[in-house]
């Protein structure tokens, strides 16, 4: 069953059944087996020849043309490549939208219709108002713009194509001097895209109400901040009938509830916390204990999710989330410390159940929790300067919830239980470095990125980690037991990325698809082969990368017992009860 709020609930563990022969196609998940329902076949990859300079980022496929439109901030603009043949995809062009508008400085996310290519550009003074770039996908001719707010971060059209939706993050400057207001801007192009109009939605209905806000779970926490300057959008999901959106809001770890026609945000959905005390959500909490060490620990995930898709598998819709985690750290604010850093109220935690912990100074020990990166911001639960609790940046999975905000799905442990059982000692590596164990302190696998796609009568959630690198999948047509079927990566780890690449000795793909940032599905039906495809930019090699998906169509196809995460996921919509 799913959470209430305040709610905490155990674990119905379970494992998948065994699957494929992934050890010989490359994709063995060690201890976790996949199902048998669809593999991944990487067929296509371009190099933008860039290193670390986010030479692929958001990616978005256009089937009439079978072409894919790849963000390149080292251009400030879009890649243009013809996919008509995955196996080798071409560069045809590109949009140069920095160079081409006045009071642009880059491409922040791109997003297609059947006829129109929307490209969020941010202003060169990131808290002025952005644009919208509106782009024949044939062509490439520019064919309106329009003004969007401060930030815009995440574009996506609407399922009818009439409307473009653009998630203005609205990010403060470093000295905290201006914070403008966070918001969503809805592009109408009934009258074309060289005639559009903007409708704008803010946050300023829940000013005045941040306490009530806050105990229903809800971050507000930027310096003297309303709510309507604190909620900072992050991405954009619609639904299938084009009237209703969902916004993560990922530093608040929230979800708003957007009423497209009339502009409004509806409804504010606090995503709660993950227990890591638990059974299922171990995690390895520190870069300095010598490897590999996953286990319980007293601390508690702030999901925080950065990509979100919607899907309706059932005749209901339910909200798909990566749980990658956010901090905010400017110059004249920062909520981030280690807990080493922290004065720990030794009463509040029961050392009877830590194991091998026997002390609040044991606890804050580098090899246990004390390197671990957490939240200023929360845990000091009566004031005293004392943590009796304390909370950390994302979940390490990705979640399952209904619309009201009950998550019926979190995948617990997998991608740390998977990436150790495939990688060992290279275990929580860093993307843009060879470290291994290097993130465990900070967020681990950081998974960013998904997208979700139907393959006959099934549902598939593709997630990017942004780190260590690769996509897992897992079948999620039933949102309550969504099932780990395999998990792809063909990072060469014999690399020396700072020797060889960054030296200029190597090229910038040469250690493989490294930093994935954008996933999108194309259809069999809108596949310029028989085929599904799956997407992925990566930002770190520069690289983008094309997955054939190949499905089982036998009608006794096993489809596994839940993933070991299942249900009763940590902590429900607010704080402890």
């Amino acid at each position: 069953m799913g959470l209430t709020g305040g709610t905490v609930l155990g674990l119905l563990a379970g494992t998948a059944v065994a699957g494929n022969d992934q050890a010989a196609s490359g994709s063995d998940s060690g201890g976790l087996s996949g199902t048998e329902t669809i593999t991944l076949e990487q067929i296509g990859r371009y190099e933008s020849g860039l290193f670390d300079e986010g030479g692929a980022e958001i990616i978005a496929y256009h089937a009439p043309t079978q072409r894919l439109f790849v963000i390149n901030a080292d251009l400030g603009g879009v890649d243009v490549l013809d996919v008509s043949e995955p196996t080798t995809p071409e560069k045809v062009g590109a949009i140069d939208a920095a160079s081409e508008l006045d009071g642009v400085s880059s491409a922040n996310s791109v997003a297609t219709s059947a006829n129109v290519v929307a490209v969020a550009l941010e202003a060169e003074i990131a808290q002025d108002p952005g644009q919208v770039g509106l782009y024949d996908p044939a062509t490439l001719e520019r064919l309106g713009t329009a003004p969007v707010g401060p930030l815009p971060d995440k574009v996506t059209f609407t399922p009818d194509g009439t409307r473009v939706l653009v998630a203005n993050e609205g990010e403060p400057t470093d000295n905290y001097a201006y914070d403008p207001r966070g918001s969503v801007s809805i592009v109408d192009l009934s009258d074309g895209a060289a005639a559009p109009t903007v409708s704008t939605a803010d946050f300023t209905a829940f000013d005045g109400k941040e306490d009530q806000l806050r105990k229903q779970g809800i971050r507000i926490f930027g310096p003297n901040a309303s709510a309507s300057q604190d909620f900072e959008p992050e991405y954009v999901t619609v639904s299938d009938d084009s009237k209703t959106a969902w916004v993560s809001l990922q530093e608040n770890n929230a979800i708003a509830e957007l009423d497209i026609d009339a502009a409004k945000i509806k409804n504010l959905l606090p995503l709660g916390f993950k227990d890591y005390s638990l059974a299922g959500h171990e995690l390895d909490a520190s870069n300095e204990d010598g490897g590999v060490n996953i286990r319980n620990w007293p601390i508690n995930g702030i999901l925080q999710p950065d990509a979100i898709g919607a899907y309706n598998p059932d005749g209901n819709t339910y909200l798909v989330t990566a749980n990658e985690g956010d901090s905010r750290d400017y110059d004249s604010f920062s909520e981030e410390a280690e807990v080493s850093d922290l004065r720990l109220d030794p009463e509040a935690f029961d050392f009877d159940e830590i194991e091998g912990i026997d002390s609040v100074e044991e606890l804050q020990q580098p090899e246990h929790l004390g390197a671990k990166g957490v939240t200023t911001t929360l845990g000091d639960v009566d004031g005293d300067g004392r943590y009796e609790e304390l909370y950390v940046f994302g979940g390490r999975s990705f979640s399952i919830f209904t619309t009201n905000g009950t998550r019926v799905f979190d995948s617990g442990s997998d991608f740390e239980d998977i990436t150790a059982e495939r990688f060992g000692d290279q275990f929580n590596n860093d993307n843009n470095e060879h470290d291994p164990d290097g993130r465990s302190d900070n967020k681990g696998p950081e998974p960013e990125g998904l997208t979700i796609g139907q393959v006959g009568d099934r549902y598939y959630a593709f997630i990017g980690l942004e780190r260590i690198g690769g996509v897992m999948v897992y079948d999620i047509t039933d949102p309550e037991c969504a099932t780990f079927v395999e998990y792809v990566n063909n990072r060469d780890f014999s690399v020396d990325i700072e020797a060889a690449i960054e030296d200029g000795d190597a090229p910038a793909g040469a250690a493989g698809d490294l930093g994935p940032e954008g996933l999108d599905f194309a259809t069999a039906e809108e596949s310029p082969i028989d085929d599904p495809l799956v997407f992925v930019g990566h930002e770190i090699s520069g690289t983008t990368a094309i997955f054939r998906v190949t499905s089982d169509e036998s009608d006794d196809v096993a489809v596994g017992s839940c993933s070991v995460g299942s249900r009763g996921n940590g902590r429900g919509n607010g704080r402890r009860s």
